[in-house]
């Protein structure tokens, strides 16, 4: 029986694990600031430097869905250690890089880093920290990766204006190291492992549809979707999973079990998961063009005005985490969403100023925190252990999607009115027009994920009377 006491040591490996994915999105976020710089120093495309992001999610995305397969097959020492490893030699490779070919290569080995850890850190969480302080870590984890994207921008500028763009690598190779030594001494295994055959055949699948998906995504904000290799990427998106899913009813032991889908908490729970993150990913995306093209602000300011939300995000994701353990989902997760709800509304309906964009965007972050890691915690503790890996999986893997479908919407609103500029007077106008819809397309698609996440609630309610009830008992089907 889990013990309800939370030990350092396992506060110390879930520190471990989260500094992992923290260094692999940071990494990210900070070398988008550089990559103008980069295409003039490799004499690239912007088409193509931008792989040094989308490779890496894909990548992410076809390793995340290994992880109950890991989880069974291996130690949470030895994931962790060979994921740090990874990333490290890539980080390295980055440090001292000369050559496009060796930068991608070093950001995929990282990204096969994030992909094991992300996931990690939750299965450790969920399989080692007592019910009643499980929202508290997740918050903790969900704290550590939230403050990746918030200074990572700022970080990355500093250090490539200043110093090169190899120092952002030369920086986080010592904080991952400081990270491995600590994960070394402090993750420990609970679980006994099982040892089971790699579904290759169902990875491969889900593989093809992850990958297929998010191209799709990727060329329809750029390309439309009306083309040869958009359409293509479709069909192989559509028998990846069709194929996946036929392949898993075959077998004994599918990689991800879609049987978890038959709880009603956990599919209105990761939906609206899925549908918040795509309204958040929008508004990263047209703030700062709108700031910039419309209100004439400098790329600087317009990262500025992201940061009190993202420390919003950030703060309230521990303290929220708190309220979850001590009065339940239903406090921080309904604050959360009358938050979000009103930071959209006022996005949406207020003139478009500096003031009103960053107000709203904090207003909005602050209510994500409340809701995102609470949401994920009520969702995957409501479904019996033997799927919680799985469901946590989805989770991390789904976060991909719904990050790029976000910015695609956002950009294809926005580009849509942008198409009947003429000169740069028109260009203000459509990309304001452009704005203020993608706004009132979030109003919508909030209040449909509110709809999602209290029907969760209501499921998880209904199906689920104490908190500790959660071990394959209930069957809300």
């Amino acid at each position: 029986m889990q013990s309800e006491k939370l030990s350092l040591r396992l506060v110390f490996s879930v520190l471990a694990i989260g500094i992992l994915g923290f260094t692999d999105i940071m990494l990210e976020t900070a070398l988008n600031v550089s990559f103008p710089i980069l295409m003039t120093e490799f004499n690239v495309t912007s088409n193509v430097v931008q792989w040094l992001t989308s490779g890496v999610i894909l990548l992410t995305s076809m390793v995340v869905i290994l992880s109950p397969w890991l989880k069974k097959n291996f130690t949470n020492r030895s994931q962790f250690i060979t994921a740090t490893i990874i990333s490290l030699i890539g980080v390295l490779i980055n440090a001292i890089s000369g050559d496009f070919g060796w930068t991608l290569f070093g950001r995929l080995l990282q990204g096969i880093g994030g992909g094991v850890g992300f996931p990690l850190m939750y299965n450790v969480i969920f399989e080692q920290v007592p019910e009643k302080k499980r929202g508290t870590m997740v918050g903790l984890g969900s704290l550590i990766i939230s403050f990746a994207p918030a200074i990572g921008p700022a970080f990355g500028g500093f250090l490539t204006q200043n110093y090169g763009w190899h120092m952002v690598f030369w920086v986080v190779l010592p904080i991952q190291l400081f990270s491995l030594v600590l994960g070394w001494w402090t993750i420990q295994q609970v679980a006994p492992l099982k040892k089971e055959k790699l579904d290759l055949i169902g990875w491969l699948l889900l593989s093809l549809f992850f990958v297929a998906g998010i191209s799709v995504i990727e060329r329809t904000s750029t390309h439309g979707l009306i083309n040869t290799l958009s359409l293509s990427m479709i069909v192989a998106m559509i028998v990846g999973l069709v194929g996946y899913l036929f392949h898993a009813k075959r077998i004994a032991n599918p990689l991800i079990n879609p049987a978890i889908f038959k709880y009603k908490t956990f599919r209105f729970g990761m939906a609206a998961s899925f549908t918040t993150q795509v309204v958040n990913l929008t508004f990263n995306y047209a703030v700062p063009m709108v700031l910039q093209i419309v209100l004439l602000q400098n790329s600087q300011v317009a990262g500025l005005a992201l940061l009190p939300g993202a420390l919003g995000y950030a703060l309230m994701a521990i303290l929220s985490g708190r309220l979850y353990d001590r009065f339940g989902a239903r406090v921080p997760i309904i604050t959360g969403l009358i938050l979000m709800l009103i930071g959209t509304v006022l996005m949406a309906f207020l003139p478009i100023s500096l003031t009103w964009l960053t107000l709203g965007f904090m207003v909005i972050q602050i209510g994500a925190g409340f809701w995102f890691g609470n949401n994920m915690t009520f969702t995957i503790s409501q479904v019996p252990v033997n799927f919680q890996s799985a469901g946590n999986s989805i989770f991390s893997a789904t976060n991909n999607y719904s990050a790029a479908i976000g910015i695609a919407l956002a950009a294809g609103i926005i580009a849509t009115f942008q198409k009947h500029a003429d000169d740069a007077r028109d260009l203000v106008v459509a990309t304001h027009s452009g704005t203020i819809w993608t706004f009132r397309v979030d109003v919508v698609l909030i209040v449909l994920s509110a709809i999602l996440s209290l029907s969760a609630l209501h499921f998880g309610r209904k199906s689920c009377t104490n908190v500790l009830c959660c071990r394959g008992k209930q069957h809300d089907y």
